[in-house]
């Protein structure tokens, strides 16, 4: 997972994320300083809801050429917290944060059905390391762009049920998400929300060229 003999003969590491991993990304930026390593990391998108993350501001969009060495951020957020645990590092409050934020996101709001007393525990060594737990509640659950209001709109006046109403079907076309001003991976992560109406096991939604995603509620 993460290659400790290979950053100890590193000056140079590069840490490498799209904007999903982005807590993982800022928990080895500060892990890899704590080993006193030059750092750089680089994203296909830095999303603002992350702008909070300590060395969110050190995120660019161009890789560094200069690395001697290149860590992908793709990293199960519990794997991490496990990998500093055993690893003997000592989790400062920004770590612990970063960590909080990345549990928040993998487990939705700590609502999935995997969640178990194991993640509660790893929750509650963060805070007493020092995590912000209402910072990464505001960010990350609370502040809500007025386009995604829009969108989940237009998703719930549209839903149809199906199958018993165990299928949720809604059909939307560009004029919807130009209305909302959405691109179609934000109304894929929207429609999510239609597996919380009661019976419903799926949700099918289908793009005016014909495309049809299917969403499976998670057992």
């Amino acid at each position: 997972m993460i290659p400790s003999k290979q950053i100890d003969a590193s000056r140079h590491i590069l840490i490498k994320s799209d904007k999903k991993n982005l807590p993982q990304a800022s928990v080895l930026y500060s892990y890899l300083l704590s080993r006193h390593k030059k750092v750089s990391c680089c994203a296909d998108e830095a999303d603002k809801k992350f702008s909070f993350l300590p060395w969110f501001e050190k995120i660019r969009v161009n890789c560094s050429s200069s690395a001697d060495l290149e860590i992908d951020a793709n990293i199960e957020i519990m794997d991490l917290y496990n990998f500093l645990q055993e690893s003997d590092v000592k989790i400062n409050a920004k770590m612990a944060t970063a960590l909080y934020a990345g549990f928040l996101l993998r487990y939705k709001n700590f609502l999935s059905d995997d969640v178990n007393g194991t993640v509660f525990a790893a929750l509650g060594q963060l805070i007493t390391f020092g995590a912000e737990h209402k910072l990464c509640v505001t960010h990350l659950c609370k502040n809500t762009p007025l386009r995604h209001i829009r969108l989940k709109a237009i998703l719930f006046e549209k839903c149809l049920l199906k199958e018993n109403a165990k299928v949720a079907s809604v059909s939307i076309d560009d004029a919807d998400l130009l209305r909302s001003g959405v691109s179609m991976e934000e109304a894929t992560e929207a429609a999510k929300e239609l597996l919380d109406i009661v019976h419903v096991e799926a949700v099918e939604l289908v793009k005016s060229d014909e495309n049809i995603i299917k969403i499976i509620k998670d057992v």
